[in-house]
């Protein structure tokens, strides 16, 4: 939980107008869309721009109310010209001094940052006392002009801000929500009437009948599915005996992705809570579609974590319950489907109860659980890893979906970067000072890393693809030694520019570098390979994966520690269950050995070896006599040690013939590399690791 201490009211007039316009920036280069609408409240309405935030699923508008307050208002519906929509919440600010009437203020602590702080005034028939009573966040102590004040703090001014209004808003959504009567409907001609309009709403927002391939496998008889593009979601309704199933997806009808299916089953009359959807009526007789939470493998209170601002209190003929409201069935019910059944698939795909491998399964892809535990350790030890192997061996896919599995629903903690053959320096990364502007352009990749620094919690995953299309040393050298000694990297050092003139990378942050060999790329020096893993992909027989032959089983180990970057267990590992002399005769065996060629390792290396192979240990279960050790010793072979060969015949062919020796009966996977290389130097008269 994050602390406030010695935060401070702002009350000076143009401090708060000038705040008010970084706010104002912040939210609408966010948006996506903007429409000409209009937002209603109790007693009034507004008109004007409303601002679409879509990944958030929030709207905003605001404007100026001379000598009264800097408006901000807030909703969850998607907004459409020319229509109104509810607001949810305001967020106003006095125009100068301290006026405790309105609901929020800015504060600033001594660093001079500044922060969105609430009063928990939300007006109309909504009383302090409601929002204390109700409200679920932490309360902070500020100074108030004259006083000591408690508020909340809606989170700081930067680019964070979006998403902390949206867990605002949708706070104070659920607060209102939670003092509506909900009642599930058991009537069969009121459930029928209720289906049919919630299916006619949903065709008649399609554009595009497709057959239905994606449901096939559990409902064969279907016949129809209905596309919804704008929305990038498709619906199938079939009519059973007992109930009316809706299923919903995101994959393209006719991809070849294994969809991932959202049902929403509704019992065609009375209760039954065994089956997830139903709807509900609240007092105006306005009906609504529910989850009833919980799916197979993730329990209700599981759901109810990510689902918590629309979580709701129902009643039905057994009782009270809780359940997701997921919206009212109008116009704007496919939207609110959407928001569900995105969040739904990101449950049913990620940690939620499921490991990384079964993750990978669900969605499709077949790696071996050798590859993901020695990528997984290998992110623990250095943040910094390679992947390489034949274009379409899955390198970058392997790393967009463990950026998708360790994301949240509305906090995504992975970027991908195609490095360009053009990148000759680190400004590609870190941006440079605009000398005619006197401003600092940044890029994708530094937002990322200044994103990364104010979440250090949770790791964040930077995927540089293609990263040898250009000279690597060039635009990433201050990035690897950043990374190596701690020290920040200089951004400028224009006393006027208002950038950061330094960052320092956060220990939370993970960059994997994808690298494809060819006419148009370029090798990677010693420098690069010895400050990072090195893991190759291999091709797999087809027969693999279309007919699931030779399946590989899955990791055996303790895959919380695997599967969390950050956890680095700092148990003492004694003699590594036995085999710390027999590890370090075999370390000195290889530096020995690639020493007479030039290629012995240092310190660095070493250190790195041992602190992989303590991680995999751990992994392993601290077992008192290790025997399994082997394995991961033959991976670190392979991913830190062999990586840097590279030479004529004349040089090689007695090294490695004697290291490929060495490992026969061993370290199957080091001694398959090595034979590959010897075959390649005796064709070639030339080798490298990497093809």
């Amino acid at each position: 939980m994050v602390r406030y201490v010695n935060l401070r009211i702002v009350s000076d007039g143009k401090e708060i107008e000038g705040l008010q316009e970084r706010m104002k920036r912040i939210l609408t280069e966010r948006a996506d869309r903007v429409v000409e609408g209009g937002a209603g409240f109790q007693g009034g309405e507004e008109k004007g721009k409303v601002y679409w935030i879509s990944d958030l699923r929030i709207w905003y508008m605001t404007r100026f109310i001379k000598e009264s307050r800097y408006w901000n208002g807030f909703g969850t519906d998607e907004p459409a010209e020319g229509e109104n929509r509810t607001i949810v919440c305001e967020i106003n600010f006095p125009p100068e001094g301290i006026d405790r009437r309105i609901g929020a203020a800015f504060a600033r602590d001594p660093l001079g940052n500044y922060y969105v702080v609430h009063r928990g005034k939300l007006g109309g028939n909504y009383s302090k006392k409601f929002f204390e009573d109700n409200y679920n966040g932490e309360w902070t102590e500020v100074a108030d002009g004259d006083r000591e004040s408690r508020v909340v703090v809606i989170g700081p001014l930067d680019e964070t801000l979006p998403e902390n209004i949206r867990e605002f808003v949708y706070e104070v959504k659920r607060m209102k929500t939670a003092g509506t009567v909900f009642r599930v409907l058991s009537d069969k001609e009121e459930i029928a009437r209720t289906q049919k309009t919630l299916d006619k709403i949903l065709k008649s927002r399609a554009s595009e009948i497709v057959e239905p391939s994606m449901v096939k496998f559990t409902w064969p008889d279907a016949k129809e599915a209905y596309w919804i593009p704008d929305l990038k979601m498709w619906y199938v309704y079939r009519d059973r005996e007992g109930s009316h199933k809706n299923a919903f997806g995101t994959n393209r009808p006719g991809s070849s992705e294994k969809p991932v299916v959202c049902t929403l089953n509704i019992p065609k009359e009375g209760i039954n809570r065994y089956v997830k959807g139903a709807f509900v009526t609240d007092s105006d007789g306005n009906h609504y579609l529910i989850h009833r939470g919980g799916i197979s493998g993730v329990s209700k209170e599981k759901f109810k974590e990510i689902f918590h601002e629309q979580w709701i209190r129902v009643t039905d003929d057994e009782g009270h319950d809780e359940a997701v409201l997921i919206g009212k069935i109008d116009e704007n019910i496919p939207e609110m489907i959407k928001n569900f059944v995105d969040r739904f698939i990101w449950i049913k795909n990620c940690g939620w109860g499921i490991s990384f491998h079964d993750f990978l399964k669900l969605r499709g892809y077949h790696f071996k659980p050798e590859l993901i535990e020695n990528f997984l350790l290998s992110l623990k030890v250095k943040p910094f890893v390679i992947l390489t192997g034949n274009s379409g061996t899955g390198k970058t896919k392997l790393a967009q979906l463990y950026g998708q599995y360790i994301s949240a629903p509305e906090r995504k903690r992975y970027l991908i970067v195609p490095v360009g053959a053009n990148w000759t320096e680190k400004r590609h990364i870190f941006g440079y000072l605009n000398i005619m502007t006197g401003k600092y352009q940044s890029t994708p990749a530094l937002d990322f890393i200044r994103k990364a620094s104010k979440d250090p919690e949770n790791p964040y995953i930077l995927i540089l693809d293609e990263m040898n299309l250009s000279h690597v040393e060039r635009y990433f050298s201050d990035f690897l030694s950043a990374l190596e000694s701690g020290e920040p990297v200089p951004l400028h050092d224009d006393p006027d520019c208002d950038f950061h003139s330094e960052i320092t990378l956060p220990e939370n942050l993970l960059v994997v570098g994808t690298v494809n060999v060819d006419e148009t790329t370029y090798m990677f020096s010693p420098k690069v390979l010895d400050r990072a893993n090195t893991i190759e992909f291999e091709t797999l027989n087809p027969r693999e994966y279309l007919l699931e032959e030779g399946e590989p089983g899955e990791p055996a180990g303790d895959l919380e520690f695997l599967e969390d970057p950050l956890n680095h267990d700092a148990s003492d590992p004694g003699d590594l269950g036995g085999i710390r002399d027999e590890l370090v005769r075999e370390l000195s065996f290889f530096h020995e050995k690639l020493q007479r060629a030039g290629f012995d390792f240092g310190f660095r290396v070493t250190m790195e070896v041992l602190e992989f192979m303590r991680a995999a240990w751990v992994y392993e279960g601290k077992p008192a006599k290790w025997e399994n050790w082997e394995r991961y010793l033959d991976a670190q072979i392979k991913q830190k040690i062999l990586p840097k060969i590279h030479g004529p015949e004349r040089l090689l062919k007695d090294t490695l013939n004697e290291l490929k020796d060495h490992c026969e009966g061993r370290f199957p996977d080091s001694h398959d590399k090595l034979g590959e290389m010897v075959e390649t130097l005796r064709i070639q008269r030339y080798v490298s690791f990497i093809r």
